[in-house]
């Protein structure tokens, strides 16, 4: 067989496996669609998929066509199956008797003669994440030559299909995150005395956390008390406070790196502080943090958990921590609508951090088409600037779903990739037309920042001033600072060179009259 022909083959498989993963949305469908694929288009006894489990550093398996069915999340320790010497090289493995090799472990029953081949499923990265494979052990069946190019291209699809979702689930948890953090100050914002805003905080707190309950503890005359309790409390636990007073010092409450920041135990009844009443009441784990408005002592912001022990993750303590400040603020400065805004845009800033999961574009970038689309719609008296500066700042989200080896390839895509690309802005909309305190024109932005004067852009092919204003400005200086930039695929234009393409476009893909705003606000300095 030619080395074009076997191309040829490849790209065959790959397509068709791409075509059969594409639409997939959830891991579990990926894992079950791959095998039964492979089961199905080749004449292998079993196919296995095992994920590769970083933290607990194991292989799991995830899914299995044939005898192996049954060990479904069976995991297997570092060098244990031959599925872990498939994972470390970067060529698939092909074994004529896999009971021949000394590393293989046979799920289904003592060691049988049989062809073995397996591929490392990798991300876009090219870091491995898991391991397709197949054999003919315990059966009937045989492992021809071109089906090396099936399961190597569904092992290929896989990765990237599976780390696009992935990016989208982050983003969509960091999304969730910061509403919360976001309805948070909102409610710092509207509430109007201290245990109030406290109230808020620790319900928000147990939304984001593993913890059953949590409290606000004010020092008073010397003593300990809770101010503000919410969760779920074993019966009797908040009266103990009454029965047994905490003083100033006593306790967890007394811990001597407590007011230098968070503080975390597990076990709460082998803690060489704890007091007997609330070991008793089934306390199990605390994290607990200062609350320090103006530098002094005010309280203590806690979570907790009964029964059971919380284990310690540091995304816990930032949202603790996060929130804590939060309410600092907010008592500093109860009336003072500046702090509230302060609060407020904090959150927001909380949201656009999902952009820096996958590095989509310089912090200059964003930072600079945000201002000068203010200006530019400050000049063209246009009503929402708040609107079209957050449009500016998330107009790119969506990319967060894009392959890594679609967003950063250096070369033209392919007519496939540019249809994957288009996507963005429809899943940026989608990521963040739940979010009640986006106004419509940052959607307008993010919707349809690609639209072009002419007709010929993307999602909805709108033509002039069918395109939402915001969009048509927010597209001129994203042209312009783009142009600038330098990208993989293009060396970085001078202001005049930008200047001059601006002009080009004008009447083609760009508003007429936004591009001459623009380039006398650029006069202008």
């Amino acid at each position: 067989m030619t080395p074009e022909v076997l191309e040829l083959r490849r790209l065959q498989a790959l397509t068709e496996a791409w075509r059969l993963l594409a639409p997939l949305e959830h891991p579990e469908e990926v894992y079950q669609t791959v095998v039964k694929a492979a089961k199905r288009a080749t004449r292998a006894v079993s196919v296995l998929f095992f994920l590769y489990r970083k933290e607990e550093g194991v292989l799991e398996l995830v899914a299995a066509e044939g005898p192996s069915r049954c060990w479904v999340g069976v995991r297997l320790p570092p060098g244990k199956g031959i599925s872990w010497k498939v994972l470390k090289q970067a060529e698939p493995l092909y074994v004529p008797d896999v009971s021949q090799e000394p590393q293989a472990v046979f799920l289904s029953g003592p060691p049988q003669p049989g062809p073995y081949l397996g591929v490392a499923v990798r991300d876009p990265g090219g870091a491995p994440i898991g391991v397709l494979s197949m054999d003919t052990v315990g059966g009937v069946g045989e492992i021809l030559p071109e089906e090396r190019f099936w399961i190597q291209a569904l092992a290929e699809a896989a990765g990237v299909v599976l780390s696009r979702i992935e990016a989208l689930e982050r983003a969509r948890a960091e999304a969730e995150r910061a509403q919360a953090l976001l309805d948070l100050s909102l409610a710092l914002e509207s509430a109007r005395e201290p245990f109030s805003m406290a109230q808020e905080a620790l319900d928000t707190l147990l939304r984001l956390t593993p913890y059953h309950a949590g409290a606000l503890y004010l020092f008073q005359e010397g003593r300990v008390r809770p101010a503000v309790i919410s969760g779920r409390y074993p019966s009797g636990f908040p009266r103990l406070y009454e029965k047994h007073p905490i003083r100033f010092g006593d306790g967890l409450l007394g811990h001597p790196k407590l007011w230098e920041g968070p503080v975390y135990v597990e076990d709460y009844p082998r803690f060489p502080g704890a007091l007997k009443p609330f070991a008793e009441s089934g306390l199990k784990s605390a994290l607990l943090v200062p609350l320090k408005p103006e530098g002094r002592r005010y309280g203590v912001l806690a979570l907790g958990s009964f029964g059971e022990e919380v284990p310690y993750r540091p995304e816990d303590e930032g949202v603790l921590k996060l929130v804590a400040k939060r309410l600092e603020e907010a008592l500093e400065r109860l009336f003072a609508l500046h702090t509230l805004r302060t609060t407020r845009e904090a959150a927001l800033k909380a949201l656009s951090r999902v952009l820096e999961y996958r590095d989509l574009e310089t912090k200059g970038h964003t930072d600079r088409v945000a201002e000068l689309s203010v200006r530019l719609g400050q000049a063209l008296g246009f009503p929402d600037l708040e609107g079209l500066r957050l449009g500016a700042y998330f107009h790119d989200l969506g990319k967060l779903a894009l392959p890594d080896e679609i967003l950063r390839k250096p070369a033209a895509l392919s007519t496939g990739e540019w249809r994957v690309v288009k996507t963005h802005p429809e899943v940026g909309l989608e990521i963040l037309k739940s979010l009640p305190f986006l106004p419509q024109a940052a959607l307008h932005v993010v919707l349809y920042h690609h639209e072009r004067w002419d007709g010929s852009g993307y999602p909805r092919g709108l033509k002039g001033e069918e395109i939402p204003l915001e969009a048509r400005i927010f597209a001129v200086v994203d042209v312009y600072d783009a142009l600038l930039s330098e990208r993989p695929y293009k060396r970085a234009w001078t202001p005049e060179e930008a200047k001059k393409e601006l002009r080009a476009q004008a009447g083609r893909s760009l508003d007429p009259e936004v591009v001459e705003a623009f380039l006398g606000l650029l006069e202008d300095g």
